[in-house]
């Protein structure tokens, strides 16, 4: 099965949905936060790998569990996610910046780093 959106936010390809989420690096105290407003997820880490890693692993942990307990599509679109038979587009900007703390952090004189994090999981039923 392979689909492309026309923004190419998504591709499904050998039954895996591929997608990039916006992940926000910003140094709090001694340690670095990666914080992805799309899904409300934030992790800490005491260098940047060290915070993507952990980042990596709470979206892991957290896709992981919404399948196991059904309600992964329900989380996705309580976050602004469309999603449809043809795949699933994460929020938009515009919409992310809804979130408190995303644009808190944007008002604020914190110097942050947004990187585009490559996500791959197993397609749903």
């Amino acid at each position: 099965m392979e689909n492309k959106h026309k923004n190419n936010t998504i591709e499904i390809e050998n039954d895996k949905f591929r997608f990039n989420v916006d992940v926000y690096i910003f140094k709090e105290e001694e340690h670095l936060t990666a914080y992805c407003p799309s899904l409300d997820l934030a992790t800490t880490g005491t260098d940047f790998q060290d915070a993507m890693k952990n980042f990596y692993e709470c979206l892991q942990l957290h896709v992981e569990c919404c399948l196991e307990m059904g309600t992964f599509v329900d989380d996705l679109k309580e976050h602004g996610w469309k999603v449809s038979e043809k795949g699933i587009v994460p929020p938009s900007f515009r919409m992310q910046l809804r979130n408190r703390q995303l644009s808190g952090l944007m008002q604020s004189n914190t110097n942050y780093e947004r990187i585009s994090a490559p996500v791959r999981i197993a397609a749903f039923a």
